[in-house]
């Protein structure tokens, strides 16, 4: 007996293909292709203890993941004083308050990055302005934000 070939074999074999295709966008080769560059990231890290801060030293080899893969040189430090916006009720207005014992810490890093359409990675880490990542170094493991990168 001949089988003959029907509406639902093809459907069966559009989706077989769809689903491959799907799989290797999800688990396939990455895509991060794009040019080689050396960037510098400014991170702020908020509110921490000023010996902290006395810890941290330019020339450290910062990791900005988890994996320990992704790393850079730190080339300077600012800190200041650390100040939050709180609401005065009996005036009715916001008002910038210094905050008692901490410090803003402002590190900038350089970083070897690869550039594509949508951001910079370095090693699997995405790097944007507004972008929370680790901060580690000897001595010290904070999070802080990316405020600015340079080219």
């Amino acid at each position: 007996m001949k089988r003959k070939w029907t509406f639902v074999d093809t459907l069966i074999v559009i989706l077989v293909i769809v689903a491959g295709v799907a799989l290797f966008k999800v688990f396939g080769t990455s895509t991060a292709t794009g040019d080689t560059k050396t960037i510098e990231a400014v991170v702020l890290l908020a509110k921490e203890d000023k010996e902290v801060a006395d810890a941290i030293s330019e020339g450290d080899q910062i990791t900005i993941s988890l994996t320990e893969k992704d790393s850079g040189t730190l080339k300077s430090v600012k800190v200041e004083d650390a100040e939050t916006m709180v609401y005065n009720s009996i005036d009715g207005k916001y008002v910038i308050e210094p905050v008692e014992g901490k410090v803003d810490i402002y590190a900038t890093i350089e970083l070897s990055v690869t550039e594509n359409d949508y951001a910079f990675t370095s090693g699997s880490t995405v790097l944007k302005v507004g972008e929370k990542l680790p901060f580690r170094g000897k001595g010290y493991a904070l999070e802080g934000y990316i405020i600015q990168i340079t080219e």
